[in-house]
């Protein structure tokens, strides 16, 4: 699987953005799933399911 370099940093960001404005005692994978999608939507990219190659 090859994911760009671009879209590598925009889930890094998100992910520690999460971990810097939700306390540890409130984060959920739900949430950290939500913010995810914030941030790909925000950044105009959108969420596919994989689809196997022949």
């Amino acid at each position: 699987m090859s994911i760009a370099p671009s879209t590598l940093r925009i889930l890094a960001a998100a992910i520690e953005d999460y971990r810097t404005v939700t306390p540890p005692n409130e984060a959920t994978p739900a949430g950290l799933a939500e913010y995810i999608a914030m941030y790909l939507h925000s950044s105009s990219l959108t969420i596919r399911p994989h689809t196997a190659t022949a």
